[in-house]
């Protein structure tokens, strides 16, 4: 299955622009990579681990998009198969085996396991947390302690990589004091969590404490002041595409319910949480509900209970009385109603990773539009020239890199007063910007831009509908 599911995704790894942020995180490895310091000079929404985790492929690779994104992929995978360990501990093997086919297979889940994104990383690590409480629970004494160490150490991680994934916890606590967990087990291992998640927070966040109040403004306080902005929301494609995954996820929870009780307690703790954490998040994208599509599939591999019956399965109650006869025809027809809809289900699991694949591949920024931009930049700057733009990824295609404090010039950061023109100004000055590069509505919205741009940067390419250049 991780073949499979690698397979499909690594020819999506060189293609074109998925969303707006990975411009954003492909200038600020540049940025890093050159030298300067996260948060201090490399503005960041997001806390510290996703970019942190990037930076030794994004080396080693070259720099390149794919090398960016390699990790994401390899984090993905790692959820994958931490999504079906968790399920088949709780419920058996087989629905340990449709869960990690679902987080395989859903298209928004497959989508953000290729896009250079912090949801997609903060939720598959949020699955190897619930994977690794979960295993705590088989093992007794240090083992045990060790995995609950484990758990709440890639937990931080998780939340350190995207808040969203704080989600998560409630999963994780459940697991590791349900019972037939004693309290002095539980107590044991809920200190051990707590106490690797201290020691991963403190790693990854005393390094930064010369700049603690740059990242609290940037990662906290950015979010805060946008809830404001009347921007954002789910969209239709989000909610189709996600019907699936939800429909699956509330028919397993019923029958985990009747059969494997801590697998609903788990899914059901971590998709509520979710659901509240969505309900007053503000500005709502359609990649947010990422966050909630994990729970369900892990909740949806409890449908393979119905589907492929067997008593020797851990966490597996012995099948209900036989039908009465008469019932469908014959006494057994419940039984040959399974195999069918077993094979079916499997078909069905077998094409959808290939829809999502297309699906995601719909979404990539064809070359053929980025295309005069890129080459625009290249013939009008030199590599060591800096750009500002509302483009970064067409801006990281040319081979050019934005200064440090602008990786991120989003609509939500200039909407929320958070980017000025007097600002822009600045840093124009302070870096010496050789162009400014539009190709979006984005920094169009910052009052007092065109003025400026008029001024400073007079000479002007019209690339058709891709946007404009300016040049000093």
């Amino acid at each position: 299955m991780l073949l499979v599911a690698a397979a499909l995704r690594a020819p999506l790894l060189a293609g074109g622009q998925i969303d707006y942020d990975e411009g954003v995180y492909w200038q600020s490895l540049r940025s890093l990579a050159a030298g300067h310091q996260l948060f201090a000079s490399v503005y960041s929404s997001q806390p510290p681990a996703f970019l942190l985790t990037l930076m030794p492929a994004y080396l080693l690779l070259g720099g390149t998009i794919v090398a960016a994104r390699i990790t994401v992929l390899v984090v993905a995978l790692l959820g994958i198969a931490a999504a079906g360990r968790a399920v088949w501990l709780l419920a058996g093997p087989a629905a340990g085996l449709l869960a990690a086919a679902l987080v395989a297979a859903d298209p928004l889940l497959f989508r953000q396991s290729v896009t250079l994104q912090a949801d997609g990383p903060a939720i598959a690590f949020g699955l190897v947390a619930v994977a690794a409480a979960a295993e705590a629970r088989r093992h007794p004494g240090r083992p045990a302690v060790l995995l609950a160490v484990g758990a709440g150490a890639v937990l931080a991680v998780a939340v350190l990589t995207k808040l969203l994934a704080a989600a998560a916890f409630p999963a994780v606590i459940v697991l590791l004091v349900a019972p037939p967990m004693t309290a002095p087990s539980a107590i044991r291992l809920l200190g051990a969590a707590a106490l690797g998640c201290v020691g991963a927070v403190a790693g990854l966040l005393l390094p930064f404490i010369g700049v603690w109040s740059d990242l609290w403004a940037q990662a906290v306080g950015f979010h805060l002041g946008a809830r404001s902005v009347g921007l954002g929301g789910l969209d239709a494609p989000t909610y189709l595409t996600e019907l699936p995954i939800a429909a699956l996820g509330a028919v397993g929870f019923l029958i985990a319910l009747w059969r494997a009780p801590l697998l609903a307690a788990t899914g059901a703790a971590w998709t509520l949480a979710t659901t509240l954490i969505l309900l007053v998040q503000h500005p709502l994208w359609p990649h947010h509900a990422v966050a909630l599509a994990a729970p369900l599939a892990l909740l949806g591999g409890a449908v393979a209970i119905w589907l492929t019956p067997s008593p020797g399965f851990a966490g597996y109650s012995p099948d209900p009385p036989p039908p009465k006869a008469g019932f469908a025809g014959t006494p057994g027809a419940g039984e040959r109603l399974r195999r069918p809809a077993a094979v079916g289900f499997a078909v069905l699991l077998l094409a959808a990773p290939v829809t999502s694949a297309a699906y995601v591949r719909t979404q990539q920024e064809p070359d053929a539009k980025v295309e005069p931009a890129v080459s625009a930049l290249r013939a009008s700057t030199a590599p060591g020239d800096l750009v500002i733009s509302d483009d970064q990824f067409a801006t990281a295609l040319a081979g050019r890199s934005t200064p440090p404090e602008l990786v991120d010039t989003s609509l939500v950061r200039v909407k929320s007063g958070d980017l000025t023109v007097d600002e822009l100004m600045v840093m124009a000055e302070r870096w010496h910007v050789r162009a400014v590069l539009l190709r979006t509505d984005r920094l169009a919205a910052v009052p007092g831009l065109q003025a400026w741009l008029e001024q400073h940067f007079p000479k002007s390419m019209h690339l058709g509908t891709v946007g404009t250049l300016y040049l000093r």
